[in-house]
């Protein structure tokens, strides 16, 4: 079974953690509400650079996969992960 979600980096960079969502609009809102967390618990920090906001399409697992995953160090979501496509971007106006 293939399903949908919307997801947001949580830093720049080629390999970044991701934060999810079911609608793009309310990953949209959730982007926006995490970069103005970091910036009050630190207004002088640096800037996070733009975002990227991501539709991706999976697969759940099936027993198999869920105990391959279990027994070996790689991530569920890229076992899972049939597209990851950029839908938009968060830029840092700071």
């Amino acid at each position: 079974m293939e399903f949908t979600v919307y997801g947001h980096e949580i830093g720049c960079g080629p390999d970044v953690g991701m934060h999810f969502c079911m609608t793009l609009e309310n990953t949209k809102v959730a982007v926006r509400e995490y970069r103005e967390a970091l910036w009050s618990l630190n207004p002088g920090g640096e800037p996070l650079g733009t975002l990227g906001v991501y539709e991706i399409t999976a697969r759940l697992p099936n027993i198999t996969t869920m105990i391959d995953l279990l027994n070996s160090p790689d991530s569920i979501f890229m076992s899972c992960l049939i597209s990851k496509k950029l839908v938009a971007a968060d830029i840092d106006v700071s």
